[in-house]
C-alpha cells in the first residue's frame, strides 16, 4: 500500500455497497484521498499507521442521485402560485432545497426545469462555495409548446427553427441537457392524455441537442407522447405513464416493449402520487383520494410493465412539484421495489443507473478515481429500506457535510 498523505482517510463501516454489484462488501474500507476515491481496501491489509475513521453500525453507499427535481418549486402544493414570485425569490428557495437534498444523502440532483436563469444562479452559488447543496445537473427552462405544460418557466417554442433556437438558447445559458415537455400535465389548460409536439419538431430538438453533445429527456404522460418521443430518438423519458382522457390508464404493452428495445431509460416519478395521498390522509376529500389511489395503481402497473419489458428504470422524485419534498428519494426507491426491482437494483437506480442515464462517469459508484460522494446510513439499506432515511455521515467531494441533529 502506498504511503499515506495528509489528505488520506480510510472509512470503515460495517458494509460497503459499491453500486457496481449486488452484494454488500464486509470487512472493507473506502480509501479517500482529497476529493477522490483511491481504493477499496480489506481491513486485514491495513497497516497500523493507516488514517482510519471507523463508522460502526453503518453502510457506506455512493451519494444518492435524484434524477428529476425542480429546485425552484416549493413542494408545498403551491407550485403555480410560486411561479408568480420574482426570480430572486425562487433562486433563494432553490438553494435551500438543494441543501435539504444534500442533508438527506442526495449529493447530485438533476433539475428538469426551472424558470429563467434561477437554476444556473443556484448552481453558480454552490460552485463558488457561497451556498451548500447537492451538485446540480441543469436543463434550464424546459421546452414546451406555446401555453403548454410548464410554460411559466419560460421555455415556449414553436416551429422547426423555433425549437432549434430553443435548444441553442438553453445551451448558451449553461444547460447540461435538454428537457422537453411532450404532453400536458398539471398546468391549467393542458391535457395529460394529449401529445404536444409534432414528431418533426421533436426530431429537430433531438438533432440539435445531439449536435451539441447534449442529451434529451422528455416528459410523457400518455402513449402517443411516448411513441412520438421514441420516433424522435430521445435519450430518456420522464414519468412514462399511459394516461387516457378521464384519468383512465391503459398500459400499452407494445410501446413498453419498444422503449426497452430502444434502450431508453425511464424515470417513473411515482412518489408524486404517493406523497399527495400522504398529504390527503384518511380524512381528505374522498373523491380526490380515490382519484389518486387509482392514479398510483395505474402508475405502478405501468412501471411494472416497463420493468418486465426490460426497460432500465431510474429513481427521480419530481421534487418541488405538488407535495413532493426534496428528501423524498427513499420513498421512490421503495416504490421501485414494489414494481419488481430487487433491493439492490432499486438502490442502483438511485446511484449507478442514474449516473449512466445522465452520462455522468464521475459519480454514482464507489470505485477508484470517482468523486468521493459517499453516504453512511445507519443500518443496511438493502435489507431495510427505511435505513435510507437515516444518513449519519455525508461526504461531498471528500468533504464532510454538517448534518442536522435528528
Amino acid at each position: 500500500m502506498a504511503d499515506f498523505t495528509a489528505q488520506d482517510r480510510i472509512y470503515l463501516p460495517d458494509r460497503v455497497f459499491t453500486a457496481l454489484e449486488d452484494r454488500m462488501r464486509e470487512g472493507t474500507g473506502v480509501w479517500v484521498r482529497g476529493e477522490r476515491i483511491q481504493a477499496l481496501v480489506a481491513v486485514g491489509d491495513l497497516p497500523l499507521d493507516a488514517p482510519v475513521e471507523r463508522w460502526p453500525g453503518t453502510t457506506i453507499t455512493p451519494g444518492l442521485i435524484d434524477a428529476h427535481v425542480h429546485l425552484d418549486n416549493p413542494g408545498d402544493g403551491s407550485t403555480l402560485a410560486a411561479m408568480e414570485e420574482a426570480d430572486e425569490v425562487l433562486a433563494a428557495a432553490g438553494a435551500r432545497h438543494a441543501r435539504t437534498a444534500l442533508e438527506a444523502g442526495i449529493t447530485t440532483v438533476r433539475d428538469c426545469g426551472s424558470r429563467g436563469d434561477t437554476v444556473f444562479s443556484i448552481r453558480r452559488a454552490i460552485d463558488l462555495g457561497w451556498a451548500s447543496g447537492s451538485a446540480i445537473v441543469a436543463a434550464g427552462s424546459p421546452l414546451t409548446v406555446p401555453r403548454g405544460h410548464g410554460w411559466p418557466m419560460g421555455g415556449e417554442v414553436a416551429g422547426l427553427e423555433g425549437v432549434r433556437a430553443g435548444v441553442r438558447a438553453q445551451r448558451a445559458k449553461g444547460a447540461d441537457f435538454i428537457k422537453v415537455i411532450n404532453s400536458g400535465g398539471g398546468t391549467p389548460g393542458t391535457y395529460a392524455w394529449q401529445a404536444a409536439f409534432p414528431i418533426e419538431e421533436l426530431r429537430a430538438i433531438v438533432e440539435e441537442a445531439h449536435g451539441l453533445n447534449m442529451r434529451v429527456t422528455v416528459h410523457c404522460l400518455c402513449t402517443e407522447a411516448l411513441q412520438r418521443t421514441l420516433a424522435a430518438g430521445a435519450d430518456q423519458i420522464e414519468h412514462g405513464h399511459f394516461l387516457l382522457e378521464g384519468d383512465r390508464i391503459e398500459v400499452d404493452g407494445p410501446t413498453a416493449d419498444a422503449i426497452a428495445a430502444a434502450g431508453v431509460f425511464v424515470t417513473p416519478t411515482m412518489v408524486v402520487a404517493s406523497s399527495l395521498l400522504e398529504r390527503l390522509g384518511d380524512d381528505g376529500d374522498p373523491a380526490e383520494r380515490d382519484r389518486w389511489l387509482r392514479m398510483l395503481d395505474g402508475w405502478l402497473a405501468g412501471a411494472r410493465r416497463l420493468r418486465e419489458a426490460g426497460v432500465r428504470l431510474v429513481a427521480g422524485t419530481d421534487a418541488g412539484w405538488r407535495w413532493v419534498r426534496f428528501d423524498d428519494l427513499p420513498s421512490e426507491i421503495s416504490l421501485l421495489r414494489q414494481v419488481g426491482l430487487s433491493a439492490a437494483a432499486s438502490l442502483r437506480a438511485a446511484t449507478s443507473e442514474s449516473a449512466t442515464a445522465m452520462g455522468l462517469d464521475d459519480v454514482g459508484a464507489i470505485a477508484p478515481g470517482r468523486r468521493a460522494d459517499l453516504v453512511a446510513f445507519a443500518g443496511d439499506p438493502v435489507a431495510d429500506p427505511t435505513a435510507l432515511r437515516r444518513p449519519v455521515r455525508v461526504l461531498q467531494g471528500g468533504r464532510a457535510v454538517a448534518l442536522p441533529v435528528r
